[in-house]
């Protein structure tokens, strides 16, 4: 059976590579996708993943980070950390800012923090964190694509900030992160004496959360885990359900690609067909011929998919840093399926064909 399968799959190469170019291409946009999603995902909730925080306690009404602000009285502060079981608290303030650098208008996500409790950038890879409050700290990504260095100084609202260091994992397609001291961010905005959320972290005590709540009474207190899924909500809702779309227009694309190379293939050996039906041969050992071609042409587009996602993706996040893709052991065992769903959607013409030859009108022509 593999014999056959395979001499009518090799029979017209060209054909053959067309077929597993549109499944490679196809594979390729599939793993681009679910990788650009993933990444965006990772890098909305990239603050929240890295920060060790339990809770958040925020205004009355808020429950996301970057989906809506909030301002609380800073004397809040004081009153979690006399709630049993709080291991840290830390202020944070945190507003969208718009800057003009090199006259272009650029949103970033100001974050004011307190060095001393934390909530600020985890990883520098240049120079350090602030110590004062005329320093910043900025995106990596944010600081390469404008043009910005160590040493420069930038105009945040009016004020002068030094830049002392280069954070990463903090950029997304859609803002960088800033930060600063929470003083400064404050006097900034004209915010003083308030804060925007109050990080708390734990000892693994499970009532923590009912106990802030009692605490704080006017406040919101929200478990680390709902913040993270109501950003996702709010910012990446809206282009999941496109680019998942899009995934199914290319499983179907690579389908029908591979489904007419296959029916040409089964069409133009209809007589080989009709003789091994003629000696015996049962429609289920004909169907397994078909789906071979079919599972071989969809094995072979995904590797070469595979190699041609990583390629591109390398590329894309050379040329557009601010872009990330991650194409994880989950995402290719999706595109596995989906090539597999291809094989096996791309056979059922071709096999319905073979089904319905009849060896006595075959040998007729």
């Amino acid at each position: 059976m593999v014999p056959i399968a395979w001499r009518n799959l090799f029979a017209d190469r060209l054909r053959l590579a067309i077929s597993v170019g549109g499944v490679a291409l196809s594979i390729m946009l599939v793993l681009l996708l679910n990788g650009f999603l993933t990444g965006m995902n990772q890098q909305i909730t990239a603050y929240i993943d890295n920060t060790p925080a339990d809770y958040y306690v925020s205004q009355k009404g808020v429950a996301n980070l970057q989906g809506a602000g909030s301002i609380i009285s800073r004397s809040n502060l004081q009153k979690v950390e006399s709630v049993e079981g709080v291991r840290a608290a830390m202020p944070v303030f945190t507003q969208y800012v718009i800057l003009d650098i090199h006259g272009k208008k650029v949103t970033t996500f100001l974050v004011g923090y307190e060095p001393a409790r934390g909530g600020g950038p985890w990883s520098i890879t240049e120079g350090r964190a602030v110590n004062d409050d005329d320093e910043m700290v900025i995106d990596r990504v944010l600081a390469r694509r404008h043009g910005l260095a160590l040493g420069e100084e930038m105009d945040v609202l009016g004020k002068r900030f030094r830049i002392v260091g280069l954070s990463d994992g903090t950029a997304s397609w859609m803002v960088g992160m800033l930060f600063t001291t929470h003083e400064a961010a404050t006097a900034l905005l004209r915010s003083q004496g308030t804060t925007s959320y109050i990080l708390v972290a734990g000892n693994g005590d499970s009532g923590l959360g009912e106990r802030l709540k009692v605490a704080l009474g006017e406040t919101n207190v929200t478990p680390r885990a709902t913040i993270a899924a109501n950003d996702l909500k709010f910012l990446a809702g809206v282009f999941s359900t496109p680019l998942r779309m899009m995934v199914l227009i290319a499983v179907g694309i690579g389908a029908l690609l591979v489904g007419l190379t296959i029916y040409s293939a089964t069409v133009e050996r209809v007589r080989e067909y009709g003789v091994l039906k003629a000696i015996g041969m049962h429609n289920g050992r004909l169907y397994g011929i078909v789906g071979q071609q079919a599972l071989s042409a969809a094995a072979f587009g995904f590797g070469i998919g595979l190699l041609l996602v990583w390629l591109v993706s390398a590329g894309i996040q050379q040329a557009w840093p601010q872009f990330l893709i991650v194409v994880d052991r989950t995402s290719i065992l999706q595109a596995a399926a989906g090539a597999v769903i291809m094989a096996l959607v791309a056979s059922l013409v071709p096999a319905r064909y073979v089904a319905n030859i009849d060896p006595a009108r075959v040998f007729r022509r």
